[in-house]
């Protein structure tokens, strides 16, 4: 998942995959925090923003539309999911810039605030874009990291692995792989950030359904199948994983799990 073609075509050519995955949120047994991964910084309407990967804009519709910073700077690699941002754009608040989070097209100490929300995981070379992001901050400025834990929605993927380890024959592991995360990113920032802090955050998920379980898996059909590795009829294992679901739900009424993630605050 670290691949241009992969991030500007197949997975993210568009927010539709993206979508999928923040849709399972709306499934959260309590009111989930739109806000908690930005909530580290003291927002006052002066700073000015750089969110690095910002994909469609999840942190920015928090930020833009409540004049919560004075500029945002919205950079993707992917058009596509630039052009998921038109209506923040025309507000006059905000500039898209299509761009590489190793080599970001913003000047020295130009920003108050870089953010790299669940991005990291997709660079090729993360310590180049930490460089970047470093570069990019005033000093005194922040830098804001989101990542997921290894174990977020374990129960999810166990049901994925098992589906995929009947159909192929053999034991599986086939959850995407990530080199980012809560439990790793911090050793990694370390070489470019003296001081590091970790908010993490859970959000218990209740599913009444199967259908949004399979909306999520849906959105990672391409790296599921690209580390299998050999050819996986991926229809036939997401109707296996339905089946698994259903029995849960039959007895114990409904489907749980929870998504651990973290934002890592950086100065």
């Amino acid at each position: 998942m670290t691949g241009r073609r992969t991030l500007t075509r197949y997975a993210y050519a568009d927010d539709r995959h993206l979508r999928s995955r923040q849709a399972i949120f709306a499934y959260a047994e309590a009111p989930a925090d739109p806000g908690w991964r930005i909530s580290p910084v003291p927002w006052d309407g002066t700073q000015i923003v750089a969110d690095v990967g910002c994909g469609n804009g999840f942190d920015l519709r928090q930020l833009v539309p409540g004049h919560r910073c004075r500029h945002a700077f919205g950079l993707d690699l992917s058009a596509g999911m630039l052009r998921s941002l038109e209506d923040l754009r025309r507000t006059g608040k905000l500039s898209l810039i299509q761009a590489d989070a190793q080599r970001i097209s913003l000047r020295d100490d130009s920003v108050d605030v870089a953010l790299a929300m669940h991005m990291l995981y997709h660079v090729p070379d993360i310590p180049a874009a930490l460089r970047e992001l470093r570069r990019i901050v005033k000093p005194g400025g922040l830098v804001l990291a989101s990542t997921n834990s290894d174990g977020t929605l374990a129960e999810v993927h166990d049901l994925l692995d098992a589906a995929v380890s009947d159909h192929l024959g053999q034991p599986a592991r086939v959850r995407p792989a990530l080199g980012f995360t809560t439990e790793t990113g911090g050793a990694i920032l370390a070489a470019h950030f003296p001081d590091i802090t970790l908010h993490r955050h859970e959000v218990r998920l209740t599913f009444p359904s199967a259908q949004p379980v399979l909306a999520y898996l849906g959105s990672i059909r391409e790296p599921v199948i690209s580390q299998v590795g050999e050819p996986l009829d991926f229809d036939a294992v997401l109707g296996d994983v339905a089946a698994r679901i259903e029995r849960v739900i039959r007895v114990q009424g409904c489907f749980r799990a929870s998504a651990r993630s973290g934002v890592f605050a950086c100065r």
